[in-house]
């Protein structure tokens, strides 16, 4: 249901639970944290943050609606 502390110490690449949130905040990732201060992620979220990881990306386009033409 959760994350273990080995997976999020791989995720992060942190094992202290300070750092582990300062980076998991960093990146956008959602989480709680438990009473002794370690986050607490969904395994069903991570998984859905990975496999959107690989996905790929939308192609590139201009704004044009930010060009004006100054007069």
């Amino acid at each position: 249901m959760f994350l273990t502390a080995d997976e999020l110490a791989e995720l992060t690449g942190y094992r202290l639970h300070a750092y582990q949130r300062r980076w998991l905040a960093a990146h956008g990732w959602k989480f709680e944290v438990a009473a002794t201060g370690r986050p607490v992620v969904l395994r069903a979220h991570a998984e859905s943050r990975l496999l959107d990881s690989h996905a790929a990306p939308a192609p590139w386009a201009p704004n044009l609606a930010a060009i004006r033409k100054v007069a």
